[in-house]
């Protein structure tokens, strides 16, 4: 009987090791190929080339984050001949995308004999007995696709392999890598080579650990679950063939790299391998975002001031990668105009050295842009992750909201000291103590947040959270108050109905579930003796 695996979510613990991971039997990258030559060379080492159904490889390469990929337009196809499979048994990963959500598109097939075959679309499963359907729309990102299948014996057993048809489908899009394995291989070994390429191809896995060819775990979702909104990640792994120097992250909205050069223009229109900056085998710099850029992860006041902060990641550092020198590009240009894009000065850059995620203020690194580039993104650089060797950082990108005149104010920092640090592009400035705010409290329990101002003095502040933001129509409104209050927290729609109402007393947590039927723009009203505030949150 067929049996078949789609790899949808895999989370695994998994104790490191050397370096160990099984190759595939036959493996091709549009990273390694040759224009115009005579077939797509396996670099395997098993010598199962591609054939081009055209005769010659495409003339011209397109590009996924950075790396080269070959661009078909229907006509296209690839075919291997492969040995004698006597497992019957296959895997096969294939990294591609699709133009269109709604066409279905050929990824691969296997030609077992002249009447079975097995392989696979961007929407359904074909095998020996038949056909599967596991999805009715493609997606217009990069893809990493992973399936298992085997088979009953058929009259011949020396299959053929053939990229981009299937079930006599095309594909019209892109294709960046393919690997065929004669067996089944571990769940560690699948792991192992879709981490690489969703790193390489700016993928991002749900629900699993990122494990490099030593099985380390250079992603941690078990224990972070929270930033697995987008994934993306700088590294090497000589074993997989990894060597990502710079990377699209938040859906393109960032550029993340190492640089030995100013020149970001060039590192944005060239590829990878064109970035001339060195990082060894086995160092990564992961990222992970708690959500989808433009959405605003907290708005809060204090002292008087309203605060957004977008875009709140997780970094985590493998190896010696603390010791690169790293930019950061942000495209500001589909933001809000009640967040970032609204401002006159550029966002600052936040990291929270503490490795706990809650940004307090003696251990938070604050990095002012150095300008912004050709293509408008504003420049954060000289950056380097980890400094302190604990494994990870946290960063966000932060600004004050307009007043009610309309006129931005600016990011209150600290000169430095105890307070933390601000730099712009190195060089250490601030604004003087008596300015200072910190930007996000650390008190959890049932007393009100507090922070010290000149380091002696206290004050208690309200503190409002809403996310995420955007959102599906679940949110959670969290409030802290320096003491109970009476509240009511209300929602209404853009012309002013009422939709929903919450009260209660001391709560700090107020979860709202399939509360909003429709996309569109609400108004969040928190309501106590204490004062009153009003939050805006965008349902898609």
């Amino acid at each position: 009987m067929n049996k078949y695996v789609i790899l949808l979510a895999l989370t695994t613990c998994v104790i490191a090791a050397p370096a160990q991971i099984q190759h595939p039997t036959a493996w091709l990258r549009a990273d390694s190929a040759v224009l115009n030559a005579p077939s797509w060379v396996d670099v395997s080492g098993n010598g199962y080339n591609a054939m081009p159904s055209s005769g010659a490889m495409p003339a011209a390469f397109s590009r996924m984050n950075f790396n080269k990929c070959f661009e078909v337009g229907g006509t296209e196809t690839f075919t291997l001949s492969l040995g004698i499979n006597d497992s019957r048994q296959s895997d096969v990963i294939v990294v591609y995308e699709t133009y269109d959500t709604v066409s279905e598109n050929a990824l691969w097939q296997v030609q077992l004999d002249t009447a079975k075959r097995i392989g696979q679309t961007t929407q359904r499963i074909l095998n020996d007995n038949g056909q599967i359907t596991y999805d009715t729309a493609n997606r217009l990102k990069p893809v990493v696709n992973y399936l298992a299948q085997s088979w009953r014996a058929p009259e011949v057993c020396a299959p053929t392999l053939t990229l981009c048809t299937a079930d006599s489908l095309p594909l019209y899009g892109r294709i960046a890598e393919a690997m065929y394995f004669d067996r089944r291989i571990s769940d560690t070994a699948v792991i192992q080579w879709i981490s690489y390429l969703a790193l390489k191809y700016g993928v991002t896995l749900a629900q699993t650990d990122y494990l490099d060819s030593r099985r380390n775990v250079i992603w941690d979702y078990t224990n972070y679950p929270d930033y697995c909104a987008s994934i993306a990640g700088l590294g090497r792994d000589d074993s997989a063939g990894l060597n990502q120097k710079q990377t699209y992250f938040a859906d393109g909205q960032m550029i993340i790299g190492i640089v030995e050069t100013q020149n970001f223009a060039s590192l944005q229109t060239g590829n990878n391998e064109d970035n001339p900056a060195f990082i060894a085998d086995g160092d990564f710099i992961v990222f992970g975002m708690d959500g989808v850029l433009p959405a605003v992860s907290e708005i809060y006041t204090q002292s008087g001031e309203t605060y957004e902060v977008i875009g709140r990641s997780m970094v985590q550092v493998t190896g010696n990668a603390h010791i690169y020198n790293t930019f950061v590009l942000l495209d500001t240009a589909s933001f809000g105009t009640q967040s970032i894009a609204s401002q006159q000065d550029a966002p600052v850059l936040l990291i929270d050295r503490s490795g706990t995620g809650e940004f307090p203020a003696g251990e938070m690194e604050q990095i002012l842009s150095a300008g912004t580039d050709s293509a408008g993104h504003y420049i954060y650089n000289n950056i380097h992750w980890d400094t302190d060797h604990s494994g990870r950082d946290f960063f966000c990108f932060a600004v004050t909201m307009p007043d009610t005149m309309g006129t931005p104010k600016a990011l209150a920092v600290d000169a430095g000291g105890e307070n933390g640090t601000t730099r712009n592009n190195g060089n250490t400035m601030g604004v003087g103590a008596n300015d200072y705010s910190p930007l996000r409290t650390t008190d959890h329990d049932a007393t009100s947040p507090k922070s010290s101002v000149n380091g002696n003095s206290s004050f208690l502040i309200p503190h409002y959270k809403l996310h995420p933001n955007p959102n599906h129509g679940n949110f959670t409104v969290e409030i802290a108050y320096p003491e109970a209050q009476d509240v009511t927290v209300t929602v209404y729609d853009s012309d002013g109905r009422l939709l929903l109402t919450m009260n209660g007393k001391g709560q700090r947590t107020y979860r709202f579930e399939n509360s909003v039927p429709t996309a569109g723009h609400y108004l969040i009203d928190i309501a106590s003796d204490l004062e009153h505030k009003i939050l805006k949150m965008i349902v898609n």
